[in-house]
């Protein structure tokens, strides 16, 4: 009884893992998937991105680490970087910095950042502390995803952004790390 229960939960720890290393990123195709299925699988999910380029932003509510619902239409008129990413994520903690910089440097200049957890709110409560981010947190899991999704994050990669117009319009998407010349280029362009 013991050996069995050893291996379902030896199995349940290399599931986790496995879903964990394949949100955050570029998730690697699955084993039965033949390298031309991959290809095609990588190009939908780029198209979907840039499909979402160009339409206009989707409202959704999720609460913020306080409990209170709070709507992306809030920050209407401001260009935003809505980021999708978890504590868990080591390229969504590298760039976070980055972000908070941004956010203290131009947050008069009608510019924001909204990054959603996909995470749990203790987690997330902690890495805010812990970095002082200023910048509007909003949490959820499956609903989460599902946002990201709705912005063309079909695979749910993390991070995942997006930015967003003053007028609402999807300006582009960006899947993985937002290095420093990727914000700058958007700020120079649209700030």
């Amino acid at each position: 009884m013991k050996h069995r229960w050893n291996r379902a939960a030896g199995l349940a720890i290399a599931a986790a893992s496995a879903f964990a290393l394949a949100a955050c990123g570029d998730p690697e195709p699955e084993m039965d998937t033949g390298a031309e299925t991959a290809a095609n699988n990588n190009g939908a999910t780029e198209v979907a991105a840039e499909e979402a380029q160009g339409a206009q932003r989707i409202d959704f509510t999720l609460p913020d680490l306080e409990g209170n619902d709070r709507q992306l239409s809030e920050w209407d008129g401001d260009l935003i970087v809505l980021n999708f990413w978890a504590t868990w994520c080591p390229p969504c903690k590298k760039e976070m910095p980055l972000f908070q910089d941004t956010f203290e440097a131009h947050k008069e200049d009608g510019f924001t950042i909204v990054a959603v957890a996909v995470d749990e709110q203790t987690a997330t409560q902690h890495f805010v502390d812990d970095f002082g981010i200023e910048f509007p947190i909003l949490i959820g899991q499956d609903e989460a995803v599902a946002v990201g999704r709705e912005y063309g994050n079909r695979i749910g990669a993390l991070p995942y952004t997006v930015l967003i117009a003053r007028d609402g319009t999807i300006l582009d998407t960006h899947r993985g790390e937002v290095e420093p010349e990727d914000l700058d280029a958007w700020l120079d362009a649209h700030l």
